[in-house]
């Protein structure tokens, strides 16, 4: 019975509401504030690709001081199929000019691991929603982590 401005107006007001709460409890993952200025430093081009969209994604971003990180962003709202479809990777990829080949995606879903598989990207699982015997049958998966305090990443930098 609603038009879809209504539609739309009432999911941006729910964003707002849960933004309100959840603020105050948004942190990074421990370790990658500092991975990623090891990255920067290292001129390690990073994207987000996210199936989220972009309100929530600006949220986080904004909320973490971290936007400044990102050469690219891909959200929901910038593609037609979502996850495990790779278009969000290959288009965060395109808009890098780094072949996917050339790629790297930290997951922490099944489908966006398959979405990386789909890609020709390597992933690294981030187990902070899902085990590692979830990810069993994705052979692009070349490591896992807890947090980036791993030495894995180290040797991604090198």
């Amino acid at each position: 019975k609603f038009t879809q401005q209504e539609k739309d107006l009432i999911s941006i007001n729910k964003e707002k509401f849960f933004f309100l709460f959840f603020f105050f409890h948004l942190k990074l993952i421990n370790g990658l504030d500092d991975y990623l200025k090891k990255a920067d430093a290292a001129g390690v081009k990073i994207a987000i690709g996210s199936a989220a969209i972009l309100f929530n994604v600006d949220f986080v971003l904004d909320g973490l001081n971290i936007r400044n990180y990102f050469g690219s962003l891909v959200s929901a709202d910038d593609v037609q199929k979502s996850k495990p479809d790779p278009e969000t990777f290959l288009k965060a990829a395109a808009e890098l000019n780094v072949g996917p080949e050339n790629c790297i995606v930290f997951e922490d879903a099944p489908k966006g691991v398959e979405a990386a598989l789909h890609a020709n990207m390597k992933c690294v699982v981030i187990t902070t929603m899902h085990t590692k015997e979830e990810f069993a049958a994705y052979p692009n998966v070349i490591g896992f982590i807890e947090d980036y305090n791993d030495d894995i990443l180290n040797k991604l930098l090198n």
